[in-house]
């Protein structure tokens, strides 16, 4: 029972973790409520495309308005806004933004017209979108499992030593086997295939995705190794709990972004 209970508690503060980490990051739609003539309803605004699909904005039909625009420009940039009307559907209206270099980016926001009188528009609350190369599924998928499980083997090492049963050594080999899969094999492979660089972490950039993870390495291999000949549990709770820290920090946040006076894609912002 004890490692029922345990399993379960890391799957779920595992996930919990996982979801915190993708809404609270760059990279999550930015979400916004409710429009004069219409307190229901709600826009998503997309903040990642892949390069050679273009980014498609689209938002849901409402009677409060009978047009809408999209202003755009590059960022961060000071150059004057691009303007594009909304081309409606049968079910939404859409607009095509053009294709970025890798970490490219734009600034949007959404202007609503009734009648061609403006009834709102959201450039107080405007989304930056980013552009990334397609990863291939057969990379993508790999990563997230690897570091997902590293998030999960940490947890139950953790709960292991905390409810005294099970074999938290054998799941501290497995989480940091699972995090250089995940963070330092597929995770630059990823990273190429996305943005041009395999890592942009230190001593290279100040990439804070890259960084947690090596952060993460560095505190996992210090724990394996001080458990070598003596048991110290106290460097594996102090290892896992580091763990779940930097696996909360926000994906994306400080990521590559393109630099459009230099040409460079520049990391840390």
């Amino acid at each position: 029972m004890k490692k029922f209970f345990v399993w379960t508690l890391a799957i779920l503060l595992t996930a919990g973790a996982s979801i915190y980490q993708r809404k609270s990051g760059p990279s999550y739609p930015l979400k916004i409520s409710g429009i004069p003539g219409d307190k229901d309803y709600k826009m998503q605004l997309i903040r990642s495309a892949s390069i050679g699909e273009g980014a498609h904005v689209e938002i849901p039909i409402s009677e409060a308005f009978d047009s809408a625009v999209i202003c755009f420009h590059k960022y961060p940039t000071d150059s004057k806004n691009t303007i594009k009307p909304f081309e409606k559907d049968t079910e939404s209206w859409k607009v095509l933004l053009p294709d970025q270099p890798p970490a490219g980016k734009l600034q949007y926001y959404i202007i609503l017209f009734k009648n061609n009188v403006n009834i709102m528009q959201t450039d107080d609350n405007a989304a930056i979108i980013r552009f990334k190369g397609q990863v291939p599924s057969y990379i993508l998928i790999p990563h997230i499992i690897a570091m997902f499980s590293a998030m999960l083997f940490s947890l139950v090492s953790l709960f292991y030593i905390l409810f005294k049963t099970g074999n938290y050594r054998l799941f501290s080999y497995l989480t940091i086997i699972s995090l250089i899969i995940g963070g330092f094999i597929l995770g630059p492979i990823m990273q190429n295939y996305a943005f041009g660089d395999y890592w942009t972490g230190w001593p290279i950039g100040k990439d804070f995705t890259d960084n947690k993870t090596l952060i993460a390495l560095i505190i996992w291999i210090a724990a394996i190794i001080l458990n070598l000949k003596k048991e110290r549990k106290w460097a594996v709770i102090i290892a896992s709990v580091s763990m779940l820290i930097v696996f909360s920090i926000p994906h994306s946040l400080g990521g590559s972004e393109y630099n459009y006076e230099s040409g460079q894609v520049e990391t840390g912002g």
